[in-house]
C-alpha cells in the first residue's frame, strides 16, 4: 500500500473513531460549552500518532529516511581515512536513499564495540566499519544483526563465521608480493632485516607480517633481526627505527607492515643520513607513499584500492536496504614501484 493510500486509510479511521465518541456522548455536558471533552482530545492524539506512525512506516518502504553509520577505525589513520573520503563521495550517489554519519574508533576495539552497540540502539538500519579487531566485535556485531540492522565490514572482515558481509582483500599476498620484490631485486642478499608490525592479533598485520618472515626464513643469506609493534603509527614507527639504527648500525632493509609506519622509518633513515644504506618497503599505497616510492625514498608499496573498499561497500549495504541480494568479496591489491608510481598518482 502506498503512502497516499495508508494515511487516507488512517485518516478515515480516525472521522469513525471521532463520530463513535460523539454518538457515545452523554448529552448532559453544559450546552454552552464548546471545548472537547477529554475523550476527543485523546482521541485526536491517537490519532495523529498512527498518522505520524504510518508515515514513517511508508517513508521506510519507499527506501527514504533509511540511517546509515559509517565507523572508521582510526581518523589519524592514513590509509583508513582515505578509505572514509572515498566513501563520503560515494555516499553522495545514495542520498535519496540514505543519510550517513560518521564515527572514529580512535583504533581501540572498546571504542568501536560501544559505537556499534550506540549505532545500534540508535535505529540505524545498517552499519559499516572497519574492525579494530577481528574477534572484538563479533557479539555484538550478532547483537546488530538479529534486530536486523545490516552490517558490512569493509578493509577487512571479523570471525563471525560469515554473518556479516565484508569487503576486504587477501593481507598475506599483499606482504608476499612486497617482500618478494624486495628479495627478487637484491636487497635483500646477505641483509639484515627488521619488520615493523601492526597491532598484534589484528588479521592484517598478522597475516602481512607472517609472509614477510616466511620470505626471509627461505633465504639463507638473510637474518630477521627485529620484529616490533609501531601500532600503525608513523611517529612510533619513526622511534622504533631510531633505536633499530643504534642497536643494529648494519641494517639494510626495514618491511612495514602499513605506508605510515615505512614512512616513520623512512623519515628516521633520512634524519641519520643513512637512506643509501637502507631500504624500506611497505603496504597501503597511500599517497604520501607512492609518492614516497616515485621519489626513490620507499623502495615500493602495495597499492590498497580504497576507492573500491568503499564502493563496494557502499553498495552492498544500499542492496540490503533495498531488499537485494548482496554478497561478500575480495579485491585485488597491486604492486608499486618506481616503474609505475606515475600511474597512480
Amino acid at each position: 500500500m502506498n503512502l497516499k493510500k495508508k494515511v487516507l486509510a488512517v485518516l478515515l479511521m480516525a472521522v469513525m473513531a471521532l463520530s463513535l465518541s460523539a454518538c457515545g456522548e452523554k448529552s448532559s455536558a453544559p450546552a454552552e460549552d464548546s471545548g472537547q471533552s477529554s475523550e476527543d482530545q485523546t482521541a485526536e492524539a491517537d490519532v495523529s500518532e498512527a498518522v505520524d506512525n504510518v508515515a514513517s512506516e511508508a517513508e521506510k518502504d519507499s527506501g527514504e529516511g533509511y540511517k546509515v553509520a559509517f565507523i572508521c577505525k582510526s581518523f589519524s589513520d592514513t590509509f583508513c581515512l582515505s578509505v572514509k573520503e572515498e566513501f563520503e563521495k560515494a555516499a553522495a550517489d545514495y542520498a535519496d536513499l540514505f543519510t550517513v554519519d560518521y564515527f572514529d574508533s580512535e583504533n581501540t576495539a572498546a571504542t568501536q564495540n560501544d559505537q556499534i552497540e550506540t549505532c545500534t540502539a540508535a535505529g540505524y538500519d545498517a552499519i559499516v566499519f572497519q574492525q579494530v579487531d577481528a574477534e572484538a566485535p563479533v557479539e555484538v556485531v550478532k547483537a546488530a544483526l538479529d534486530k536486523g540492522v545490516y552490517v558490512v565490514v569493509t578493509t577487512g572482515h571479523i570471525e563471525d563465521d560469515g554473518a556479516s558481509w565484508y569487503v576486504d582483500a587477501d593481507p598475506y599476498q599483499q606482504g608476499e608480493i612486497v617482500v618478494d620484490y624486495a628479495i627478487e631485486n637484491g636487497y635483500c642478499d646477505d641483509a639484515k632485516i627488521a619488520v615493523l608490525s601492526g597491532p598484534i592479533g589484528n588479521f592484517h598485520s598478522d597475516n602481512r607480517v607472517a609472509a614477510f618472515k616466511d620470505a626471509i626464513a627461505e633465504k639463507s643469506d638473510a637474518e630477521l633481526v627485529a620484529t616490533e609493534v609501531a601500532e600503525w603509527s608513523k611517529d612510533t614507527a619513526m622511534t622504533v627505527t631510531q633505536n633499530w639504527l643504534v642497536a643494529y648500525p648494519d641494517l639494510k632493509v626495514i618491511l612495514a607492515a602499513n605506508d605510515d609506519m615505512g614512512m616513520g622509518a623512512v623519515e628516521a633513515i633520512e634524519m641519520a643520513g643513512m637512506q643509501d644504506q637502507i631500504k624500506v618497503f611497505a603496504i597501503d599505497g597511500t599517497e604520501a607513499g607512492i609518492e614516497a616510492v616515485a621519489e626513490g625514498r620507499l623502495g615500493a608499496t602495495v597499492k590498497q584500492d580504497e576507492k573500491g573498499y568503499a564502493v563496494e561497500s557502499i553498495k552492498i549495504a544500499a542492496d540490503l536496504l533495498q531488499g537485494k541480494e548482496a554478497e561478500s568479496l575480495n579485491i585485488d591489491s597491486s604492486l608499486i614501484t618506481s616503474d609505475n608510481a606515475g600511474d597512480y598518482q
